[in-house]
């Protein structure tokens, strides 16, 4: 409060100085000593952010009390201190360019703030400035659906952004990012979510439980193909925020009851692995099994896999997780249990070989830990409205 207070004390003294000091005011005698008068001017500084590292950590917040007022918060991951924020819009999607010098803002727009003429952009921004360089128009629109980082997705070279829609099925707009433009829709009629591979493909998840995979060319013309019966989706559904390995194009699906099933999505078609557990029949017996909104997140250069974890009973798959369990996502092995110092809804880890695990608490606050020890390196405090999804450079 004292800083507060000697904010508005001194601005109190310079309006005054600017009304003794004009001559509209004060008449056209001017006894003032030049000492006295200040000499006024308006100045703004663009703070520049340091190149992208591994350890910086976006957090969108979704904003739920006025989801038109979202924006990403940029943090020092090593400290959690805030280095930037921008605005997003209503329900955005958010990914990094792989090289790490863009941003990419997937935004919803009306003319008349909520109603009106409604448009729909890539909205790129400089990663260090954080100042928009391109706003990239997405003719067919985007599905508007609470935020999921697949959404929005980016291939691995960094040729093409993709996002979901629904206008009417269910379908993926493809956009030059080199070019500025948009390309093409393709539609993948009962599947949803997008997980980019190179250099022009990507696959989606199907309502049946199968996996299409699209190959495309560069005006969105695409073939599909289907792998079917990769997960139960009735019986044992597979979550949205399952961990993808983009560097070497594994995905490690994990279900509702705690099962991995491994798909390599390297080629034309997706291939299953041998599936396994994130439990032991006891654990399983005592209620353990993932759940939250961000649930796992994958450390590509180790492999191996984190996942939120809770006691529960079934269709407990969005209740927070207490711990985050590590796992080498080659064996299936589990390395460490990391328990939370409070709930948590989603987690990330950082690229580097010395990793870091974040977590969104149900507070807000921020949590880094180290993971060479599993210990707590610092909280921030409560972050925005209602932070919901982290990602990393790298991922």
């Amino acid at each position: 409060m004292r800083g507060w207070s000697g904010g508005i004390l001194a601005a109190g003294v310079a309006a005054s100085a600017l009304v003794l000091a004009s001559p509209a005011l004060a008449g056209d005698s001017d006894d003032l000593t030049a000492d006295a008068k200040l000499q006024l001017a308006e100045s703004h500084v663009t703070a520049t952010l340091a190149p992208t590292d591994l350890r910086r950590l976006y957090v969108l917040d979704v904003a739920f009390p006025a989801a038109e007022a979202a924006r990403t918060y940029v943090l020092d991951g090593t400290s959690g201190q805030v280095e930037g924020m921008f605005n997003q819009a209503y329900w955005p999607n958010f990914a990094v360019s792989p090289d790490g010098s863009e941003l990419y803002a997937v935004d919803s727009y009306w003319e008349k703030h909520t109603r009106g003429k409604r448009s729909d952009y890539i909205v790129v921004r400089d990663a260090r400035t954080l100042q928009v360089s391109e706003d990239i128009p997405l003719p067919a629109g985007r599905l508007l659906i609470v935020s999921k980082k697949y959404n929005f997705d980016v291939t691995p070279d960094g040729h093409y952004g993709l996002t979901y829609n629904l206008a009417p099925q269910t379908a993926v707009t493809v956009t030059d990012l080199k070019e500025r433009k948009a390309v093409g829709t393709i539609g993948i009629p009962g599947c949803g979510l997008i997980f980019a591979q190179g250099p022009a493909r990507f696959s989606s998840l199907c309502a049946d439980g199968a996996i299409a995979t699209v190959s495309f060319d560069e005006s969105a013309n695409a073939t599909v193909k289907r792998t079917a019966n990769v997960f139960d989706a009735k019986n044992d559904p597979a979550f949205e925020h399952s961990g993808w390995d983009k560097h070497h194009q594994m995905l490690y699906l994990v279900t509702y009851h705690g099962r991995v099933i491994p798909v390599n999505l390297a080629g034309e078609q997706a291939v299953i692995g041998a599936s396994w557990s994130l439990t032991s029949d006891a654990e399983r017996s005592a209620g353990w099994r993932p759940g939250g909104w961000q649930i796992s997140h994958f450390h590509s250069p180790k492999r191996r896999l984190y996942v939120l974890m809770h006691r529960g009973r079934d269709w407990t798959h969005k209740n927070s997780g207490t711990e985050v369990w590590e796992f080498d996502a080659t064996t299936g092995t589990r390395l460490q249990r990391v328990k939370l110092p409070e709930p948590a809804q989603s987690i990330a880890v950082s690229q580097d070989a010395d990793a870091l695990l974040y977590v969104i608490a149900d507070s807000y606050r921020i949590y880094g830990f180290r993971l060479a020890t599993g210990k707590p390196l610092y909280r921030t405090k409560p972050l925005g409205f209602t932070p919901q999804l982290l990602t990393v450079w790298g991922e």
